[in-house]
Parts: C-alpha cells; sequence; structure tokens
C-alpha cells in the first residue's frame, strides 16, 4: 500500500504520490534539511526481499549516481527502511515527451530541441562506458518550458562491458517498440542500440506513432525491428521534409554500423533536414489549448532547430527549398480535441510505461492530458457488431509467421522481459460470446480493450491486462487499480463517445446494465460486449469469469477466483468473533441515511468474511440501485442488528467521528463501525478482485477493533 502523507522515510517527510507500477511507487518527498521537494522511489516490499531486484534497484542508484550532466536526473541518496529500498532523486516540475505528444503539445521543432538535449544526455553516458537501454520519450523529462530536458531512469542500465553478457540470457529489457533488432535477438549491444531508439523516439515525437505500430502485436513489432525496413515519417505526416526519412533510415539500420556512430549525429542530421526547408517549420504553431482548460500551458516555440556542432556523416538535405505547412499536433488528424477531460496513469519505465517516476504526467504536477488532440469522434448510424479482428483495417493482429519464429527464438534463449503491454495470454482461441444485445465474434486476442464498465477496469486489470482506456469516476483510478497499471491507459470520467473513440479501441466490454441505444453507440466505435444474457444476480465473480472468457483468460481467473475464496476463508478462520453475527451498512451522505441492501456488493463482502446481512433490508419489489433511502432514521432501530457498519460520504465525516450524525446512531446499543476512508467506500461500491483485496487489507482490521 502507498504511504501516507506525512510518513518518515529515511529522513524525508512523504508528501503525495508521484507514480506507482509493477516494482514500487515514487513519491514526491519533502528534504529533511533543505527548503525543497525531491522524488523518492520505493521499491515494493516483495521485491526488496527478491536478491535480483534489490540488485537492479541497487545498481540504479549506483550507475545513475556515477553521472554528472544537466541532461541526466541527479540521485542524491540512497536507503533502506523497515526492509523497503529507496532512492532519492532530482524531482522534475514539468512534464515528459511522451505526455507532451499526447497532450498534442509536439511540434517539429520542439521534437528536435528535445531530442538535441537527450542526444547529449546519451553520449555523456556512452563515453563513460554505460548504455541506458530504455530510451524512450516517456524517460524525456522536461522542465517548464523545456528550460532543461532530462533523460531519465537508468534502472535498467548496464555497463559496456556486461551487455553481452546480459544478452546472451535473452533478458529484453527495452521497450519493444524503441528495441534495437541485435538486443531482440541475443546479440550483443553497444552505444548504437541507444541510437537506434533515439531514432525511434524522434519518429514517434514527428508522426505520433512508434515506428512499427500496425505491425501486429509485440511479435510483429519484434519481428519488424528485425526484417522490415524502417518506416518513412513523411507517410504519416506528409508536410514534413522528405531528408528526415533518410535520417531516420540510417538512425534506425538494422546493422549497428550503418547507423550514426553518436547521439548527437543523429540530432545534427535531424537539424540538416529541416535546416534547407523555409522558415516555416521554425515557427511551427503552438498547438491550441483544448476546450474547456484541458491540457493546460501551451508548449514552447523555438527559433530553429537545433545546431549540430559538426557535419553529419549521414544523409543530408534536400537542395530543394520546398514550402510546407507544419503538421498538426497528431500529423494526419485535424479538427479540434474532445472536450472530455481524461487522465493517464503509467508505470515507472523498467514496467514498460510513463516516465521516470511513473509516468503520466501526474508525478510531474503538469495538467492532465487530453484526449490526444485528435478530431471529435462522429458517431454514424450503428452497423451489425463486426467480429473483432475483422473488417477495422487499423491494426493486424494476426501475428505474422516470421514473428512466430522471432518470438520463439527469443524465448528459447532465455526469459524474455517486453517492456510494456499485457502479460501473454497462453494461445488465444477465437470466441463467439451471446450477450444482451446480440452476439460478438471475437477472433484474434484484442490489443486495444476499453474497459467502462463498473468494475469491468479491476477484472480486466487483475487478469493482467492493460486497458487502452477505462472508465472510473471523477476520472481517477482507484489506487488498487493504479498499482496494476503497467502501460499507459486513459482514465475517462463517464462513458464519453467522442473521447472514447478517439482513444480507438478494438474492444469495449461495459458488463454494467446499459440500455440498447448506448450499446449501439458503443457498437459504432468497436466490437462491444455487454452481459451474458442470464446475468440476474451478477457479482464480481460472475464478472471477473465473464471478462476472462472474452479475453481468453478462463484459466487467470478461475485462479483469481480461488485465491480471494482462500484469502476470504483465511479471514473467517482468523476472525471466529465475525461468524453469524447480524450486520447492516447504512450509509451517510450530504444526500440523506440509507441502507444497503441484502443482495449489495457491501453486504456479500461481509457475508463472504462470516457476518450474516441483516434480514431487514432484503430487495423489495420498489427498491432500485444497491440500497434503500430511510427518511426517518429512526427506523434503523427497530430490529437493529448486532453490528451496523456507517459509511459516512458526508460533509461531516472524518477520523471515525460521530460529529454529525442523526440521534439513531447515538442511541444503538450494539457494536459501531465507522467507516470514512474515500478507498474503502470506492472499494465497497466498486467491487472486484483487487477491491476485494483492498478491503481485506483496510476494512477487516477496522471490524477487528469493534467486533468481539
Amino acid at each position: 500500500m502507498a504511504l501516507d502523507p506525512g510518513a518518515i522515510v529515511g529522513g524525508y517527510t512523504i508528501e503525495g504520490v508521484l507514480g506507482s507500477g509493477g516494482m514500487g511507487t515514487v513519491y514526491r518527498a519533502r528534504h529533511p534539511t533543505l527548503p525543497r521537494s525531491d522524488a523518492l522511489k520505493v521499491l515494493s516490499a516483495e521485491l526488496s526481499r527478491d536478491a535480483h531486484f534489490r540488485a537492479r534497484f541497487e545498481r540504479e542508484a549506483e550507475l545513475a549516481a556515477t553521472l554528472d550532466h544537466p541532461n541526466i536526473v541527479t540521485v542524491y541518496n540512497r536507503g533502506e527502511t523497515d526492509g523497503q529500498l529507496w532512492i532519492a532523486m532530482q524531482f522534475v516540475a514539468g512534464s515528459d515527451a511522451d505526455n507532451e505528444l499526447r497532450d498534442g503539445r509536439m511540434t517539429p521543432a520542439r521534437a528536435l530541441h528535445i531530442v538535441s538535449e537527450v542526444a547529449k544526455a546519451l553520449d555523456y553516458a556512452h563515453r563513460r562506458q554505460l548504455l541506458h537501454r530504455d530510451v524512450k520519450p516517456a524517460n524525456f523529462l522536461l522542465a517548464p518550458d523545456d528550460e532543461r530536458v532530462f533523460l531519465a531512469d537508468f534502472g535498467i542500465a548496464r555497463a559496456l562491458d556486461e551487455a553481452v553478457n546480459l544478452t546472451a540470457t535473452g533478458m529484453v529489457m527495452a521497450s519493444v517498440a524503441y528495441a534495437a533488432p541485435e538486443s531482440l535477438v541475443g546479440e550483443p549491444v553497444d552505444h548504437r542500440a541507444d541510437i537506434y531508439s533515439l531514432g525511434c523516439s524522434l519518429f514517434r515525437l514527428l508522426t505520433g506513432k512508434t515506428p512499427f505500430s500496425k505491425a501486429g502485436g509485440m511479435g510483429g513489432m519484434a519481428a519488424a525491428h528485425i526484417s522490415t525496413p524502417p518506416p518513412r515519417v513523411t507517410e504519416l505526416a506528409p508536410a514534413l521534409p522528405a531528408a528526415i526519412d533518410d535520417v531516420i533510415a540510417t538512425a534506425m539500420a538494422k546493422d549497428p554500423k550503418d547507423r550514426y556512430q553518436s547521439a548527437r549525429e543523429l540530432a545534427a542530421a535531424a537539424a540538416a533536414a529541416f535546416d534547407e526547408t523555409t522558415a516555416e517549420v521554425r515557427a511551427a504553431p503552438t498547438p491550441p489549448i483544448p476546450q474547456g482548460g484541458v491540457g493546460g500551458r501551451s508548449g514552447p516555440t523555438y527559433p530553429g532547430p537545433p545546431t549540430g556542432p559538426t557535419a553529419p556523416t549521414g544523409p543530408t538535405a534536400p537542395s530543394s527549398q520546398s514550402h510546407f505547412t507544419a503538421p498538426p499536433p497528431w500529423p494526419g488528424y485535424s479538427g479540434s480535441a474532445p472536450t472530455q477531460a481524461s487522465n493517464y496513469y503509467a508505470a515507472p519505465a523498467n514496467t514498460g510505461g510513463g516516465g521516470q517516476f511513473g509516468g503520466g504526467g501526474g508525478h510531474f504536477g503538469g495538467p492532465p492530458p487530453n484526449a490526444d488532440g485528435l478530431q471529435s469522434y462522429q458517431p454514424s448510424p450503428p452497423p451489425s457488431s463486426p467480429a473483432v479482428g475483422q473488417g477495422r483495417g487499423k491494426r493486424r493482429w494476426l501475428v505474422s509467421g516470421a514473428a512466430v519464429v522471432v518470438v520463439a527464438i527469443l524465448v528459447v534463449a532465455g526469459v524474455l522481459v517486453w517492456g510494456g503491454g499485457d502479460e501473454t495470454a497462453p494461445g488465444f482461441e477465437p470466441v463467439s460470446l451471446n450477450h444482451m444485445y446480440g452476439t460478438t465474434e471475437i477472433a484474434s486476442e484484442p490489443q486495444a480493450v476499453a474497459a467502462v464498465g463498473r468494475g469491468d477496469p479491476d477484472a480486466v486489470l487483475s487478469l493482467g491486462v492493460q486497458p487502452a482506456v477505462v472508465v472510473a469516476p471523477a476520472g481517477g483510478l482507484p489506487a488498487w487499480e493504479r498499482d496494476l497499471v503497467t502501460g499507459n491507459t486513459r482514465v475517462l470520467g463517464d462513458l464519453d463517445t467522442v473521447a472514447l473513440g478517439a482513444a480507438d479501441p478494438d474492444l469495449i466490454i461495459d458488463s454494467s446494465r446499459i440500455d440498447e441505444q448506448t450499446y449501439n453507440k458503443l457498437a459504432v466505435i468497436a466490437p462491444t460486449v455487454t452481459r451474458p444474457q442470464a446475468s440476474a444476480n451478477w457479482t464480481w465473480q460472475d464478472q471477473l469469469s465473464w471478462v476472462g472468457r472474452i479475453l481468453g483468460r478462463s484459466d487467470k481467473a478461475k485462479q483469481l477466483l480461488d485465491e480471494a475464496s482462500s484469502a476470504q476463508a483465511e479471514i473467517r478462520s482468523q476472525n471466529p468473533a465475525f461468524d453469524g453475527k447480524s450486520i447492516e451498512v447504512v450509509t451517510v451522505s450530504d444526500d440523506g441515511v440509507a441502507a444497503a441492501l441484502s443482495d449489495s456488493p457491501a453486504a456479500r463482502y461481509l457475508e463472504g468474511i462470516g457476518f450474516r446481512y441483516s434480514t431487514s433490508w432484503r430487495r423489495a419489489a420498489e427498491d432500485t440501485g444497491d440500497s434503500r433511502a430511510l427518511p426517518d432514521p429512526a427506523q434503523l432501530n427497530t430490529a437493529p442488528p448486532e453490528v451496523r457498519m456507517v459509511v459516512r460520504t458526508d460533509a461531516g465525516a472524518g477520523n471515525g467521528s460521530y460529529n454529525g450524525l442523526p440521534e439513531p446512531f447515538s442511541s444503538y446499543r450494539g457494536s459501531t463501525v465507522i467507516v470514512d476512508d474515500p478507498t474503502i467506500t470506492t472499494a465497497l461500491d466498486n467491487p472486484g478482485y483487487a477491491a476485494t483485496e483492498h478491503l481485506n487489507e483496510t476494512l477487516v482490521p477496522a471490524l477487528k477493533r469493534q467486533v468481539h
């Protein structure tokens, strides 16, 4: 669990969470003696006990501490507190290049400036015989107004003389989207692998796409890096000068000796490609701030592309003085951005997403991203739902034979660690799903899932799938779901079809109770699966099983359900006082008092850990939703149970206090458990596997203190 503000770690005072992921959590923390905040990366307790991860974490501190460069994040200190390792490092208040791109604030000139600064950092590290091995835009941190650009996260860096031994084991730590061919096939790597990744990063910053994004999943992408010629920037951004295609071709050459031999050489070649065009690109317009203020400050404007120190040995710009218009924020798209605000959650770079401190821009205090600056989505009349993997033309999901061979070779070589993406499903089989509004055929494994119904994000993430977009109340994932995010996931505050369409999902899961009109709107965007036709008494366990079937992860779903059942059995065994005691849940909000019904998620959870839910709150024909409003709270004491759990979200809530509660609460003579922790109330209202784990850790101790 995340540390609370005010907690002390190694003398640092926790101020808030900046990001979290599979390896641990990064906090903004006040320095013990100096008037500043640092970023404190804390390895999880479980991984702190693992010798491999301890060594990896300590290596990050050791390697980064040897680097003293204005474009590299500074490491200040490291230590261990209560069995957990931590690193204190420079806190960069700003954003990162990946989020700026998603926000629609990336221009060609800005991209060149960022790459030029990162190139300085890489060459500095390379001169010291260190390889970064995870060069990508999410690791390019940007101080406000790009006053400084930092290369972050040397967590998987290696000394040059260690690189051969590392790749011999088949460990591919870099994100596959930016990985050099030699790193994917287990050959020795040197500094030119970082240069390849920098070329991939430049391609993404100029086009909005990773180089082989259409290759078909991770296997297809890996195969493309190995055997497919580098893509052309101008195919996605035709307004850019043709010379930039030659720059990318050299940077991404399959043979390292054919690439630029230094990062600055690449930056200089890119600058030269733009330098001989008109000044129109030099003053590339700042992308407009999205409607409603989403997106925050505008990006800076540069007088021109950076100039390299020497003439590059690679390709030069054409002699023609062709005129062109700078591309829109995402080349190939036009129109205004959707107004729906959204957030991104991303894991630390080593888990495949975000920037050094957990990515997503959130840790920097920058504005939340908008919906990628894509044109507004205009629904058309709903067609019949196409089979997933067929007819969309935007993704090719079937891995080519070459890709299968590549993946097989990599797995035989040793352990394959993909930077980002989902846990690989063990052989997806086509499935036909009958649901409330028809039948949806899923022909191949989804690559961009939208989890939009109540409880769907919990189910999808618990099954090990990284959704492209989710819907969560108020646009924020609860902590137990954030901890499962290892990639970039957009979070929408409500079901906005415009923003959802802009995310370009290839499968939508909405297992809440939706009407046919809503289903038709979703089916226009992508194949959509709702609840099964027979779904009376729907529980989170039913939902997890259903989503597991949708995603080809039924075995994983069964494993999780068995684990959840075992955990609740253990709670019952350890807490005999719960056994058979009658209990009710009463909610108190600014709108009034209500009792949770006996088939509500809260009631089901409590019965699962041994309590007997009050028969006073059985569902009646007139009941809707999960609770029954009580205009007169005095009726609570007509047939009171042995235990009353009071869930407070009203203005007077806080610190377990009775303050502001109606008189019937103080006159009740049974055991009262007051719950006003927002995370617990959210978990009770949004059941799921991860939410249940959170309740086991937080609510059960509170019940133990009051129920004897």
